[in-house]
């Protein structure tokens, strides 16, 4: 067991005192993996979590007096942006509620939830029960246990995207952005913050940089980039921006809006980007 780093809060004690469990024991005690400790636990998939924003986990499985085995992995990111963003891109083919935390996807097998700094995930190892009860009490406790609710990343906030059944996926980087739709493998885009969803029909997705100049050099790069992908064609100029189409047919609109990149996937045959694009551009200018 790695005890945590100096001034690191133990993320041990998230979880539930054991003597509060009554007759549940540990079958493998609680595990801290801070920093690059993490590829010990998913090693071939800790590049997303450290893009994010990755600061410890721990894990650790329970066994109930049913002798039900329950695995509980408790990640602390950098902050709340950073624990929702992660949620997000996990859970992004879930249904999403806000059952647990500020928002949390809830199945018969399992149970995950933002809170805070915290992406919490539960789900059983061995099922003995028939009902859900164990799960759903681990969950509530561990949330309890998360003082601090967190705040909603600002582009979620500010595109009022906040409600569950909306599920905006937050991103910080080109891995985030590959894991929703496939661009390339270099950032073409140089995420570093952004939003993404899917309403349907298409893809939408928001990208925001530092300044208006910056925007304008990433529009640019990224077209020339796409110009030489060969998963890309019809490439045209477009209003402040260009369009393309993906190898599979689906026609994508890319357009600059004052410090913003917003980038429109359609698909389905025939569909009409420019609405799409225009309702977003609206809500840019009204921005406070």
């Amino acid at each position: 067991m790695i005890p945590p780093a100096l001034g690191q809060k133990d993320i041990r004690s998230v979880l539930p005192a054991l003597e509060s469990l009554q007759g549940w024991e540990y079958n493998k005690a609680p595990r801290v993996y801070p920093g690059d400790k993490l590829f010990d636990l998913i090693n071939g998939g800790a590049d997303i979590y450290y893009e994010y924003g990755f600061t410890q986990v721990v894990s650790v499985t329970f066994n109930d007096p049913a002798n039900t085995v329950i695995l509980v992995e408790i990640y602390e990111m950098s902050d709340p942006s950073a624990g929702y963003g992660i949620f997000s891109l996990m859970q992004q083919t879930a249904e999403w509620c806000k059952t647990y935390g500020n928002v949390s996807a809830v199945r018969n097998d399992y149970i995950a939830f933002w809170k805070g700094n915290y992406y919490v995930n539960i789900s059983w190892s061995s099922r003995q029960h028939k009902d859900i009860p164990p799960l759903t009490k681990m969950a509530k406790m561990i949330c309890d246990n998360i003082r601090d609710d967190g705040a909603f990343p600002y582009l979620v906030e500010v595109f009022q995207a906040m409600d569950a059944g909306k599920k905006t996926i937050f991103i910080r980087g080109n891995l985030a952005l590959s894991n929703f739709y496939y661009f390339d493998f270099r950032d073409l885009f140089e995420i570093r913050e952004g939003i993404a969803c899917t309403p349907g029909d298409h893809h939408r997705i928001v990208v925001r940089y530092d300044d208006v100049a910056t925007a304008q050099a990433v529009l640019t790069s990224s077209r020339q980039n796409i110009l030489a992908n060969r998963r890309f064609s019809d490439v045209a100029m477009s209003f402040q921006g260009y369009t393309c189409k993906d190898n599979k047919g689906n026609r994508i609109l890319v357009r600059q809006v004052d410090r913003f990149l917003v980038i429109i996937v359609g698909l389905v045959p025939n569909i009409s980007l420019v609405p799409y694009i225009d309702e977003i551009m609206q809500k840019i200018e009204n921005l406070p």
